[in-house]
């Protein structure tokens, strides 16, 4: 018998054996497929679980490993299958591509495309200049990625800028758009969702208020996208529903600056309109907006005026804040899923975050790990404690600046009084406490 031969049957016994040992204890016949993977340091929480970085040991490559506790879901297990079968379905340039899935008896394991180049806001700060031009490119991408999704009659429906990522960290680097968790797939064309989803700032009025929803929701959250990378701050000023509504249920709604869109053109600012409808059926098409004239011919004419500086001003306005605060939120996300965890569980220690030395946590799935996942993006709030110590310092150092920042970055508009600062001194408080007091700051509860 040939050594590969022989090699080859004790792959097979021993996978029988595994799958033996599995059956017994109570796993799912798909539980075999983790002892191809390594996993490495958190990458980000949500209600139902973590994303950890993780290699694949069969093929070597590197992915974002999505572990959702089924006690979490409460019974809704069938969203993440419905989640799964959707990305099994998705092959696009423009989609974070799917890799893999399998499960426990306790959690779901869903390994997608490893996104190393960073989020959207954060990429475009570190660039060295950034054009109109540069802004039509980002939308391109993101109408191809919808086109794609709506001819096949699925709506992503929380298009933000967090899911809009860069593939790599090249300059040319593709962009990619992530977490389809409530992306839905219509029955028909002209299906209307009524479940609530997508985040409140991104959000169509009509998602809001709950009158139903379809395809010109993603519209209409990418028309709030564009406006945002061409001036550095959001169209709407409005930070709670009521006050939302009776501030966009007129078509007029959207206002263009003079002083900070005086280097934009009125081809962008149409663009912007056309997405930002109050009635959705008025919304074009993912399609129709690609044939738009501004990404068809205009926008690569606008190549002289960068736009960075006053994007920079404005995206950075809460960024040290933004870091510390999400990184407390992080924290808490991880400790709640943790406490629904029993002995019982397959691996109690799965669900976890990197120690206060920014390392993989000392647990026995990340010992085995030389690997450490790459950085999305050099400031972001999840790379370790030390950052956030380092944001924390900067924070009281720019003290002044900050607070005024967190206020409110938004144009004044005519005949509207100032915002209150009560709310930001309070968050600046809460930041300078945590530079004293780490235990308060992993006392801080997320907004329920």
């Amino acid at each position: 018998m040939s050594a590969a031969v022989k090699s080859a049957d004790q792959h097979a016994e021993g996978s029988h054996l595994i799958n033996f040992v599995n059956k017994i204890i109570g796993q799912p016949a798909s539980y075999a497929n983790k002892k191809n993977y390594t996993f490495g340091k958190t990458l980000g929480a949500g209600s139902f679980g973590i994303v950890r970085y993780a290699r694949n040991n069969v093929t070597g490559e590197d992915v974002a490993m999505k572990i959702i506790l089924k006690k979490a879901l409460k019974g809704n297990e069938a969203m993440v299958l419905e989640e799964i079968k959707l990305l099994e379905e998705l092959h696009n340039s423009h989609i974070v591509g799917f890799r893999d899935w399998f499960e426990s008896k306790d959690k779901f394991y869903i390994a997608t495309q490893l996104a190393t180049g960073g989020e959207l806001f954060d990429r475009i700060v570190q660039q060295g200049r950034f054009t109109e031009h540069d802004a039509s490119l980002v939308i391109i991408q993101m109408l191809e990625a919808l086109q794609y999704l709506h001819e096949r009659d699925i709506v992503h429906r929380d298009i933000k800028p967090e899911n809009v990522l860069y593939l790599t960290p090249k300059t040319n680097s593709p962009i990619v758009l992530a977490d389809f968790g409530i992306a839905k797939r219509l029955q028909n064309s002209d299906e209307k969702l009524l479940s609530s989803a997508g985040s409140f700032g991104y959000a169509a009025p009509e998602v809001i208020l709950g009158t139903g929803h379809g395809k010109p929701c993603d519209i209409w959250s990418l028309g709030v996208v564009t406006y945002t990378i061409l001036c550095g701050y959001s169209p709407f000023r409005s930070e709670n529903v009521t006050d939302f509504i009776n501030e966009v249920k007129h078509n007029n709604a959207v206002i263009f600056h003079a002083d900070y869109w005086k280097d934009v053109s009125k081809d962008a600012r149409r663009f912007i309109v056309k997405a930002l409808q109050y009635n959705p059926d008025n919304r074009p098409t993912a399609t129709e907006l690609l044939n738009h004239p501004w990404l068809v011919s205009i926008a690569k004419k606008h190549t002289d005026a960068d736009l960075l500086p006053q994007l920079k001003e404005r995206f950075d306005a809460k960024a040290k804040f933004r870091q510390a605060i999400e990184l407390v939120k992080l924290h808490n996300r991880i400790n709640k899923l943790k406490a629904m965890q029993t002995e019982e569980d397959d691996d109690p220690t799965e669900i976890n975050m990197f120690n206060s030395n920014g390392d993989v946590s000392d647990d026995d799935s990340t010992k085995k790990s030389d690997h450490s996942a790459p950085s999305s993006t050099q400031g972001s709030a999840l790379n370790n404690w030390k950052k956030f110590n380092d944001s924390l310092k900067a924070t009281d150092a720019d003290s002044i600046h900050t607070k005024s920042s967190l206020t409110d970055t938004t144009p004044k508009q005519k005949g509207l009084e100032p915002k209150t600062t009560a709310a930001g001194d309070a968050f600046v408080q809460l930041v300078h406490a945590a530079s004293k007091n780490k235990e308060r700051v992993e006392s801080y509860k997320d907004k329920q």
